[in-house]
């Protein structure tokens, strides 16, 4: 005998037993077993969905409505009284009018930076390739 076979006799046996009005009955009347009901446990809701906990767990993937849960009254929201209470920061903006330093400059110090590409005016040196340093002489010094 054939799959194919094996397969159309395995249907209309079912299609028999389930004909029967005995059978049927019995199946669709079954004995309820008392079982509690399911208790409410915490929801939790995240990217990857929602998810049920409780005497019976459940998921439902994101894209679902989200399940209305009551809101407890023994819990309170933590971000509603925070436990360390931060000071306000004083709101005023720094001190922008700061002298640029090229108006400090004097006219020995701009003498010496257009003739010594290497002076530093905080020291009036500058560098040399063979004997270090040096101090700048301006005719404005």
């Amino acid at each position: 005998m054939t799959v194919f076979g094996k397969i159309a006799i395995g249907c209309v046996v079912s299609f028999l037993l389930l004909s029967l009005p005995d059978l049927a009955n019995a199946a669709s009347n079954s004995p309820k077993i008392g079982l509690p009901p399911p208790v409410v446990g915490p929801t939790v809701c995240d990217y990857r969905g929602c998810f049920g906990f409780g005497s019976q767990q459940w998921y439902r993937p994101p894209g679902y409505p989200i399940p209305y849960t009551p809101p407890s009254l023994d819990r309170r929201n933590r971000f509603d009284n925070p436990r360390v209470y931060i000071q306000p920061r004083n709101n005023v903006p720094p001190r922008t009018n700061y002298p640029a330093p090229v108006n400090d400059r004097t006219r020995h110090q701009m003498w010496c930076s257009e003739h010594y590409r290497t002076y530093n005016p905080g020291t009036n040196l500058y560098t040399t390739l063979h004997h270090g340093f040096q101090t700048c002489r301006s005719p404005y010094y």
